[in-house]
């Protein structure tokens, strides 16, 4: 066989070895399909965290006896949005707890303290969607727990009363909550808070009525599920 013939032949039994290496179209990676990433969206259940700076007056009588208060506040929260293209409507419940707490003089001797020990609020949320920021007013039901007391040391026996009386009223304000990835999102929020009266040491000398006119400013962070 002379080396003509022998070189064709070793062509031909590496032709099919080099084309089976080659791409095709088939195989191309230009041809892989990868899955988009899902689409963001604010829908759904979520839960976190709050914590809040409280200031505010004691109303009616509880403002002589407990003056105004001040303190902080923190809690959980759970709600849950649905999404429309750019708005945004929810339910959104919380529940903080603390001490916001303030103190008086009043009946000239008597020396009273109120302590805001929890707020809990029930309320809807609308908002505005731009990118991964929503913007948001809010409003509904509040409630919180007063602690009371007052040393009257005037009175005959000497007065040492102590007394815890729930609240109820409403809450409106604002806020801004951004998302940091697709399940976690961080928030800042207004809200003023107003309760309505309740009364304190009924048959005393030192019976009052009290409510609460509180600002929270609050910031929290959220899982959405």
């Amino acid at each position: 066989m002379n080396k003509l013939a022998i070189a064709a032949l070793a062509l031909g039994l590496a032709s099919p070895a080099l084309a089976a290496d080659l791409p095709n179209r088939y195989n191309s990676p230009q041809n892989d399909y990868y899955a988009p990433p899902p689409v963001f969206t604010w829908t759904g259940l979520y839960a976190g965290l709050n914590g809040a700076l409280a200031a505010g007056r004691f109303s009616n009588g509880g403002n002589a006896a407990f003056g105004n208060s001040f303190g902080g506040l923190g809690g959980l929260t759970a709600g849950y949005n649905y999404q429309s293209g750019s708005l945004l409507v929810g339910a959104e419940g919380d529940f903080a707890f603390g001490s916001a707490q303030g103190s008086g003089v009043f009946n000239n001797t008597a020396a009273g303290n109120g302590q805001v020990q929890n707020i809990d609020t029930a309320r809807v949320r609308f908002g505005y969607i731009y990118d991964h920021f929503l913007f948001y007013v809010t409003g509904g039901y509040a409630g919180g727990n007063v602690h009371g007391s007052v040393i009257d040391t005037s009175a005959n026996p000497n007065l040492l009363i102590s007394q815890s009386q729930y609240l109820n009223g409403w809450t409106i304000g604002t806020g801004v909550e951004v998302a940091v990835t697709n399940h976690i999102s961080v928030k800042g929020e207004y809200l003023f808070t107003q309760l309505g009266g309740n009364n304190f040491f009924n048959g005393t000398r030192d019976q009052l009525n009290s409510g609460l006119n509180l600002n929270l400013i609050r910031v929290g962070a959220n899982y959405r599920f």
